[in-house]
């Protein structure tokens, strides 16, 4: 059975497929990492410098650094087998780096190629390259309601004995609020998950849960 303490609780479980996004950028695999070994490919740092982090303050803050090391990167590439890897792994962990710090999020290293971020990731990525979105929903769909199903049964699993009259009612009866309160902060979780951004948003309504 569900131990949900909190609507908090609930909420952060729920941010955890947007963290998953934001893990996959960090990854060998990802996003990032695959641009700038395009770029370096390409000679073209162009390809990669959009996943550079800008703001309103700031619209080319990370451009310099990541121009630089491309550079750095192009520069010695091509002298031997061992410095290709080098500086393409090199180039890869200053893109991510900068990529990461414009989510204002830590960077931790890159993650392994193939590393299982779960099926969602999989999934959207399917429906970008085929331009597709049914079987995106539906997965969400069966998912979504693979989980109302499952609280919904521990809610009403947990024996509703009223308002406590005795010392002895008290330990049932938080049992039950405990899964009332999970179940709603459950559904609020997946409301407020549809209005906010995938993958910027995501980090700061973590944070806020206490992540």
């Amino acid at each position: 059975m569900h131990k949900l303490l909190t609507t908090s609780t609930v909420l952060a479980g729920l941010w955890l497929t947007p963290l998953a996004a934001d893990a996959h950028c960090d990854a060998i695999g990802g996003p990032v990492a695959t641009a700038a070994v395009r770029a370096l490919e390409a000679r073209n740092v162009n390809i990669v410098l959009p996943y550079a982090p800008a703001s309103a303050e700031a619209p080319a803050s990370a451009e310099p650094e990541m121009t630089a090391a491309f550079n750095q990167a192009v520069s010695v590439r091509h002298q031997s087998p061992e410095a290709k890897t080098l500086v393409e792994r090199f180039f890869m962990e200053t893109a991510v780096r900068l990529h990461r710090a414009g989510e204002n999020a830590p960077y931790t290293g890159l993650k392994p190629a193939g590393t299982d971020f779960g099926p969602a990731i999989p999934a959207a990525e399917r429906a970008l390259e085929t331009g597709q979105i049914g079987p995106l929903i539906d997965f969400l769909s069966r998912e979504v309601a693979h989980g109302l199903t499952e609280r919904f049964s521990d809610v009403k699993a947990a024996k509703d004995v009223g308002e406590p009259k005795t010392a002895a009612d008290v330990p049932a009866a938080r049992e039950h609020v405990r899964e009332q309160l999970g179940f709603v902060g459950y559904i609020e979780g997946i409301y407020l998950a549809t209005k906010g951004s995938a993958h910027g948003e995501g980090v700061a309504a973590a944070k806020a849960c206490g992540q």
